[in-house]
């Protein structure tokens, strides 16, 4: 098997963005479904990984089907951390504006299911159903102290996923201007 060339910058920063939206998802999935801070962050890790190396394949797959010149776009900013010039050079924006969406509804609808499969695979009963089951008064009095805000799942994921693509939003963002200065 012949890796040719790895991107090693772009797995370091992937690995330092999986680390932020797993820390970020997990206070979320504590306070908005009331897991305890150990569950959260097992969730929160599995479901975020399962969504990445999800997107890495479909995004392994996907690039086979895109042209050549757009291709060498996607491994100039993968490899260099910039664009070429060539006739998708003035398109280029759009287009990751639009990509930004796209993966932000995918990632969105992964880990909400990934909560659904990693439910099913480890034989537990859905948040909403633990919730009913267990002490109501616990969880009333931690409603109360604004411990627990909601308890649907697909929000607490929208939020969840929100605040991890806007803490890597973010980042791109202070990393791109100080490689500019």
């Amino acid at each position: 098997m012949n890796f040719g060339v790895l991107p090693l910058r772009a797995i370091a920063f992937q690995g330092l963005f999986l680390l932020i939206a797993i820390a970020l998802e997990a206070i979320v999935y504590f306070r908005q479904l009331g897991f305890d801070y150990k569950t959260s962050v097992r969730y929160a890790a599995s479901i975020n990984l399962f969504s990445t190396v999800v997107g890495w394949l479909i995004c392994f797959n996907l690039q086979a089907l895109l042209p050549q010149a757009l291709k060498d776009q996607l491994l100039s900013y993968f490899f260099f951390e910039r664009f070429f010039s060539n006739p998708w050079a003035s398109s280029i924006a759009p287009l990751v504006a639009l990509s930004g969406l796209i993966v932000f509804i995918g990632v969105f609808l992964l880990e909400f299911k990934g909560l659904d499969l990693l439910d099913f695979l480890l034989g537990n009963v859905k948040p909403e159903d633990a919730l009913q089951s267990r002490d109501n008064s616990r969880i009333s009095r931690l409603r109360q102290q604004g411990v627990i805000k909601s308890n649907s799942r697909a929000y607490a994921v929208l939020v969840a996923n929100a605040y991890s693509f806007s803490a890597t939003l973010f980042l791109l963002i202070v990393r791109s201007v100080e490689r500019t200065r």
